[in-house]
């Protein structure tokens, strides 16, 4: 007696279906799970920079309360977070006392050191990180070369670049910072931030 077969019709509709789920579902897991690490990477970055922009607050703290001699040194080696292009790192000094009393408690004039990121083609600003008060008279001034030469005397004045970071962006590289002199009777403090260039 020959056994005659029967083939599922239904069944072989739905397996294509089946697989097709599989794959969107497959797919949605690969985007989701890109776009985790992707948002990890980005807040380990962000934790980082923040880790340099307080170490940077803590040097020139020192520097700027400490006695004629006090030098430190920074390494700001932190990588961009986002496109590095429309990144910067600026020492700002601002008369708004209402943004004095945000981000220091008080005060009409306050210095804050700002992480910004500004794409003026898409119309993006943003600061990744809240602006840090510096918790210092504004009464600063950064100065220039050939005013501030290194004063180790291992260094020659052609291996560092004087950097104003109220005006130029705060790039990462090697910094040293010392006071330029004593105070003046002005009662302005001059202070050298040297930024390492690349030999």
């Amino acid at each position: 007696m020959i056994k005659k077969y029967s083939y599922n019709k239904r069944g072989q509709v739905s397996a294509p279906f089946e697989v097709l789920v599989a794959v969107v579902l497959m797919g949605f897991v690969i985007v989701a799970g890109s776009f985790a690490l992707s948002n990890l990477s980005q807040n380990v970055c962000i934790g980082n920079k923040r880790a340099d922009l307080s170490n940077f607050k803590e040097a020139l703290r020192d520097v700027v309360l400490g006695s004629d001699l006090v030098i430190r040194n920074i390494n700001f080696q932190t990588k961009a977070c986002f496109n590095e292009r429309f990144e910067s790192i600026q020492l700002n000094t601002y008369s708004d006392p209402s943004r004095c009393t945000a981000y220091c408690g008080g005060g009409t004039t306050c210095m804050l050191l700002e992480y910004i990121y500004e794409d003026t083609d898409k119309f993006i600003r943003m600061q990744p990180i809240d602006p840090i008060c510096m918790d210092l008279t504004t009464s600063i001034e950064f100065g220039s070369n050939p005013d501030c030469v290194s004063p180790d005397e291992e260094d020659e004045e052609a291996l560092w670049e004087a950097i104003d970071p109220s005006g130029t962006s705060i790039r990462p590289g090697i910094y040293k910072i010392f006071k330029q002199g004593s105070t003046s009777n002005t009662g302005v403090q001059k202070i050298c931030l040297l930024r390492k260039k690349r030999v």
